[in-house]
C-alpha cells in the first residue's frame, strides 16, 4: 500500500501513538534512515526549509467529468504501454467522452509518502520475536535500496484486526541526497513523484528485490506479479467482505462469468450473454467508432440490484472484451481456455520455533549474566552517589568506610545527610507557608507552625553534583577557618590586654607622681586647664574682632521702616570660634583623663591660685 499526505508531522506521530485501551505495546521496532526517530519530524521540516519546500503550494488539479446536456466532450481516457492510464484531448469530438474542469485555487504540496509492507500470518508469526526482527530487517534493507537518497522512518507493528506484522515507512517527499532509480536521476531537493510514488512501479521494483535478496531473510513473494494482478483487480471492498465470509457484487459477477464460460453453449458472444442472463447477470456489449479502423468493443455487467453496471476492465483484464472473445474461441475450438486467476488464500500461521533444552539453558545463562552485570552497575552507581553525602555527614568515617569497602556504613551516613537536608527543607517550606491572619480587634496574629512528626521518616533528597561538592568543601574548610579566626582573636585579645595593662601602669605611676608635681607648681601632663581657658578666650576674642572689622567694611544694615514702626534686622549670632587641631586633641585627652582621675580634679579645684588649677589627666 502507498499513500501521500500534506501533513508529515501528523503521520509521523500516528505511527507511534498508542491506541486507547491497548494492553500491549504498539511499536515493536522503530528505526530512522538518514534521520533519528525522536527528531524525525523536525529533521523532515528542516530539509523542506533548506530547499524552500516548507509550506509549498500547488494548483488544484483539473477534473474530468461527463458533459452536461448540450455540452460537447473534449477529452478521452487513454492507456500507455505499461497499462497506466491518462487523460488526453480527443482528436475527434466523436470519440471524446469527458470534459476537463480546471481546478480552482491552490492546495498544499505533499510532505510525506506512506508505504506499508505487510506479512501474512503464514509468513511471519507476530508471536515469534526472531521472525518479527528478521522481517523488519528485510523491510529496512528493501526500502533503503528502493529509495537510496530519501529520509524515512520505519515503525514495526502487529496491532491490526488480523494481528499481522506490518511495517509503516514514512518517507520525506523531498529527496535528501542525489540518487539514481531505474536509470532516472533525482537531484537533492526534488519532490518525489512518478515512478517513486506509483504503486505499480513500486510493486515491480519490490518484486525484483525479493527475487534477488528475499532468500537471505527467509522472505518469498506469494502474491501474483503486477501483470497477473491486473487479470483480476480486487478492490478493498472485495477483500474486506471476503475476510468477513461475505461475497461482494463483483465476486458474484466473476463467479457467474466462470460458470457461463464452462457452459457448452458459450461458444460465441450471443450464447455467452444468454447463459449469463440465466445467472441474473445482464451483459452489455458496447461498440464505439463502429466501422472505423479504431473501432473499440467493451463489455459491462450488472446485477438486478445494482444501479450502474461495472466494466469488465474494472473487474480485471480476464473479464474484458478481448479476453472473453479469446476464451469463447477456445471453447468453440475445443481447446483449454485461460482459467480465472487463482485467489490467494492465507494459510495457517507460521509455527513457532520450539527451542531445545540446550538453547534455553544458553539463553538463561545469558540473561543471568546480563542481570548480574546490571546489578553490579547499579550498585557501583549507588556507591558513587552515596560517597559525597557520606563525607558531609562524617568525613573521617566516610573515608574509612570507603577504604574498607563498608558500603553499608556509607549508605547509612549518606541517608543521614539526606534526612537532615530533607528535614531542613521541610521546615523552610513550612515557614514560607506561614501566613498572617487577623483577629477581630484588627491585630495581626501569626499562624502557628506545626512541627513535623519525628516518627515520620523524611524522604531522601539527592543534592545536585555542584551542591554536593560545595557542601563537602565547606565542611572540610570550615574547621580550619574557625581555628584561624580563633587564633586571630586570641592574638588580638592578648595585644589589647597588654596595652590595657600598660595604660593602667602609666595611670598608677601618674597618680603616685601627682602630689610631687603639684608641689613643684607644674601641671601633671604639661598642660593646665587655666592655660587652655586663656587660649580659648584669646581665640574667641580674635574671632569677634575679625567679625566686627568685616561688618564695618561691609557697612551696618540700616533699619527698615514699615508704616510708623521701625524694624531692625538682626544678624544671626556669630559662630563659635574654632580651635586649632592641637587644642582640640589636647582637650579630648584632658577630658578622658578627667573621667579617670576624678579625685585629682577635685584636689586641683581646691588649690586654684595664681597659676590656675592644674588638671591631672
Amino acid at each position: 500500500m502507498i499513500g501521500k499526505t500534506a501533513v508529515a508531522a501528523r503521520l509521523l506521530r500516528y505511527t507511534e501513538k498508542e491506541k486507547a485501551g491497548g494492553t500491549e505495546p504498539r511499536v515493536l521496532y522503530s528505526e530512522g534512515i538518514r534521520c533519528r526517530v525522536p527528531t524525525a519530524e523536525r529533521e523532515f521540516a528542516a530539509l523542506r526549509r533548506v530547499h524552500d519546500k516548507q509550506g509549498a503550494k500547488r494548483k488544484v488539479p483539473a477534473k474530468y467529468e461527463l458533459p452536461e446536456p448540450g455540452e460537447a466532450a473534449t477529452h478521452i481516457r487513454r492507456a500507455r504501454p505499461n497499462g497506466r492510464k491518462y487523460w488526453a484531448a480527443a482528436a475527434d469530438r466523436a470519440t471524446a467522452t469527458h470534459v476537463r474542469r480546471e481546478g480552482d485555487g491552490y492546495v498544499d504540496e505533499i510532505q510525506a509518502v506512506h508505504v506499508i509492507v505487510s506479512f501474512g500470518l503464514d509468513e511471519v508469526n507476530p508471536d515469534n520475536p526472531e521472525q518479527v526482527r528478521q522481517s523488519f530487517e528485510f523491510v529496512r534493507a528493501m526500502m533503503t535500496g528502493l529509495y537510496p537518497g530519501v529520509q524515512m522512518k520505519l515503525v514495526s507493528q502487529a496491532d491490526g484486526a488480523g494481528k499481522a506484522h506490518h511495517v509503516h515507512s514514512v518517507l520525506n517527499a523531498v529527496v535528501l541526497v542525489r540518487m539514481d532509480v531505474d536509470g532516472q536521476v533525482w537531484e537533492a531537493g526534488r519532490k518525489m513523484s512518478g515512478a517513486l510514488t506509483d504503486i505499480g512501479r513500486l510493486r515491480e521494483r519490490a518484486d525484483n528485490f525479493i527475487e534477488q535478496h528475499g532468500a537471505a531473510y527467509g522472505v518469498e513473494q506469494k502474491l501474483p506479479s503486477v501483470t497477473e494482478q491486473t487479470a483480476e483487480k480486487r478492490s478493498t471492498r472485495d477483500r474486506r467482505m471476503a475476510a468477513k465470509g461475505e461475497i461482494s457484487n463483483h465476486d458474484i459477477i466473476r463467479a457467474a462469468f466462470e460458470d457461463a464460460m464452462n457452459d457448452a453453449r458459450s461458444t460465441d458472444l450471443d450464447g455467452f450473454v444468454e447463459v449469463m442472463s440465466e445467472h441474473d447477470v445482464t451483459v452489455n456489449h458496447r461498440v464505439t467508432r463502429a466501422g472505423k479502423p479504431d473501432e473499440k468493443h467493451a463489455l459491462s455487467y450488472r446485477l438486478d440490484d445494482m444501479k450502474t453496471p461495472v466494466r469488465g476492465t474494472s473487474l480485471g483484464d480476464h473479464y474484458a472484451f478481448d479476453s472473453a472473445v479469446q476464451q469463447l474461441e477456445a471453447n468453440a475450438a475445443g481447446e483449454e481456455r485461460e482459467p480465472r486467476p487463482e485467489q490467494l488464500r492465507v494459510g495457517a500461521p507460521k509455527p513457532l520455533t520450539v527451542p531445545t533444552a540446550r538453547v534455553l539453558a544458553d539463553a538463561q545463562a545469558v540473561v543471568d549474566g546480563l542481570a548480574r552485570a546490571e546489578r553490579a552497575a547499579q550498585a557501583e552507581q549507588q556507591i558513587k552517589a552515596n560517597f559525597l553525602p557520606a563525607i558531609i555527614e562524617d568525613f573521617d568515617a566516610a573515608v574509612e568506610a570507603d577504604r574498607l569497602g563498608d558500603f553499608i556504613e556509607l549508605a547509612r551516613l549518606a541517608n543521614a545527610t539526606r534526612e537532615k537536608e530533607a528535614t531542613r527543607k521541610a521546615q523552610e517550606a513550612q515557614q514560607a507557608q506561614t501566613t498572617a491572619i487577623f483577629s477581630p480587634d484588627g491585630k495581626a496574629q501569626a499562624q502557628p507552625v506545626i512541627a513535623p512528626d519525628p516518627r515520620m521518616t523524611a524522604p531522601a533528597v539527592k543534592l545536585a553534583p555542584n551542591e554536593q561538592v560545595e557542601a563537602v568543601l565547606e565542611e572540610v574548610i570550615a574547621p580550619a577557618e574557625a581555628k584561624r579566626h580563633q587564633m586571630i582573636t586570641e592574638l588580638l585579645g592578648n595585644e589589647e590586654a597588654a596595652k590595657a595593662a600598660e595604660r593602667e601602669q602609666q595611670a598608677e605611676a601618674a597618680l603616685q607622681a601627682a602630689p610631687e608635681r603639684r608641689t613643684q607648681g607644674k601641671p601633671l601632663f604639661g598642660v593646665s586647664l587655666a592655660d587652655l581657658r586663656k587660649g580659648a578666650q584669646e581665640n574667641r576674642g580674635a574671632a569677634m574682632n575679625a567679625q566686627k572689622s568685616e561688618e564695618v567694611s561691609n557697612g551696618t544694615p540700616e533699619p527698615e521702616t514699615i508704616g510708623e514702626a521701625t524694624t531692625v534686622v538682626e544678624e544671626p549670632p556669630a559662630a563659635s570660634p574654632r580651635l586649632s587641631q592641637h587644642h582640640v586633641a589636647e582637650r579630648k585627652r584632658l577630658q578622658r583623663l578627667r573621667l579617670e582621675l576624678v579625685e585629682v580634679e577635685d584636689d586641683d579645684e581646691d588649690e586654684q591660685g595664681a597659676e590656675g588649677p592644674a588638671l591631672g589627666g
